[in-house]
């Protein structure tokens, strides 16, 4: 997909490899899986021209963009007993060129379709009335997310120079069973990466270093307030 100004000029353009969605549908579960393929969003604005490193301004480390998978069950028979629904993801690494002027006018752009506020809003309150009847404490989910990555230029169009911030892998799965939800999520390999090039040598200092982020959740429902006051509904350590 090319993103034109005034239908002339290329601001840049969106690509999407392949993705593949299938949907399974039963008389009580139904299951929806899905992979999308190699993303990429590359600078085309003419008044722009930047090294061929930073040119790309988005784009994945890895082979496939996304794997996603959600299904429902019958929560009173099977191996899912007590489970309504799970929701699955394995995501790529993606790397963003932080490039001002082209990323200003590709905001530019963005905020000029307005006709497709109303596309927004229905879908904004549609996902709103859906988030609400969804209960998350019979709802089994696993998430995985390969580490984000910026990368700051100090001057994409001469210089090789950069500093790179790694916000860490995200992961995240629940563990329900009857009336206690248990939730883990980690955040690993936090980092800060400055490298600078000088008569053909490279030089980087790591300023943050692998850091790690992690919490439990408990979620318990069903207290009886009558006989038990104290334990708390969700607890966080």
């Amino acid at each position: 997909m090319t993103l034109s100004q005034h239908g002339f000029d290329s601001l840049a353009t969106l690509s999407l490899s392949t993705a593949d969605v299938s949907v399974l549908l039963r008389p009580k579960t139904l299951r929806i899986a899905g992979r999308l393929g190699n993303l990429a969003l590359s600078n085309d604005n003419p008044a722009y021209t930047f090294r061929e490193e930073f040119n790309q301004i988005l784009s994945i480390q890895g082979q496939n963009f996304a794997d996603f998978r959600y299904e429902t069950y019958d929560s009173e028979q099977g191996p899912h007993k007590g489970i309504k629904s799970s929701v699955y993801l394995n995501a790529a690494s993606l790397k963003f060129n932080f490039l001002k002027e082209p990323l200003r006018d590709i905001h530019l752009f963005v905020t000029q379709l307005t006709r497709l506020k109303g596309l927004y809003d229905a879908a904004t309150q549609a996902a709103v009335q859906t988030a609400s009847t969804i209960e998350m404490d019979q709802m089994r989910f696993e998430v995985s997310i390969q580490t984000p990555i910026l990368v700051f230029p100090s001057d994409p169009v001469y210089r090789r120079d950069f500093l790179v911030m790694e916000l860490g892998k995200i992961a995240a799965r629940s563990s329900p069973e009857q009336r206690i939800n248990k939730i883990t999520a980690t955040l690993n390999g936090i980092r800060l990466v400055s490298s600078l090039h000088a008569d053909g040598n490279v030089v980087s200092l790591q300023m943050i270093e692998n850091i790690d982020i992690s919490a439990d959740i408990l979620q318990v429902t069903g207290i009886d307030r009558g006989t038990d006051s104290d334990r708390p509904d969700n607890q966080a350590c």
